[in-house]
């Protein structure tokens, strides 16, 4: 009987050894497999995806005669010889006002565009909005030696101010003169004048000749354009 329960006693310590152990192993396993996960969540580090900041830009080193250049280089056809210039003159500050002077040698109704440094292409004059009221005005006809200058302060069409606003670099005003009355051209935006000056205007001729206009009976006509373009320094 003692031996009985010696063996049983013996048995039992085994079993509860096998346990213990068998506890253990698995609190251990657990404990390095808790350790390994905090070990991996601290080595995690999450990066918020926040906007990437605005790089400064400088506008390019250009001096007064190469503008000069470009404006007395850089042409396309102009049967009409419309002209524009820029005032006061080819450097503006950023934010400072501009104006422009339009003569022309032939009768036409003039478009001004404005192409900035990147391209992004803009109708100034006349004023897309007030212009779509009609064509029995003309606002936008000029005449042999009657020189334009816009903004014209007081008229719906011509009375805004325009600044020179970012992106600083090279940019471009474009006269298109029609011989067919037209108010407002929508065309896409046109290379960088920088980049490439001889093939921003190009595009802009290119484009314009795409465009047809009503004439009295409805019927769509293709303008005769003649185009003149002056580039300006934005600083």
């Amino acid at each position: 009987m003692a031996n009985r329960r010696a063996a049983s006693l013996r048995l039992n310590f085994a079993f509860g050894m096998i346990s213990r152990r068998a506890v253990g192993a698995v609190l251990a396993a657990l404990l390095v497999g808790s350790t390994a996960l905090a070990e991996e969540q601290r080595s995690v580090i999450i990066v918020p995806n926040l906007p990437e900041a605005p790089v400064a830009t400088r506008p390019p080193d250009i001096s007064p005669q190469r503008l000069e250049l470009l404006n007395s280089t850089v042409r396309v056809e102009n049967p009409a010889g419309v002209s524009v210039e820029v005032i006061p003159n080819l450097e503006v500050p950023v934010g400072s006002k501009l104006g422009f002077r339009i003569t022309a040698k032939k009768t036409g109704y003039l478009i001004l565009l404005d192409v900035d440094p990147s391209g992004k292409l803009a109708q100034i004059f006349p004023n897309p909005t007030a212009a779509t009221r009609g064509l029995r005005e003309a606002p936008n006809l000029i005449r042999p030696g009657r020189p334009l200058t816009i903004p014209q302060p007081g008229t719906p069409y011509g009375g805004f101010e325009f600044v020179a606003n970012l992106p600083a670099g090279v940019a471009m005003v474009v006269a298109l003169l029609s011989d067919k009355p037209v108010q407002v051209v929508d065309l896409p935006d046109a290379p960088p004048p920088v980049a490439a000056p001889s093939d921003a205007l190009k595009y802009i001729r290119d484009q314009a000749r795409t465009l047809k206009v009503p004439n009295e009976g409805g019927q769509l006509e293709q303008p005769d354009w003649s185009i003149d373009g002056k580039f300006y320094l934005i600083r």
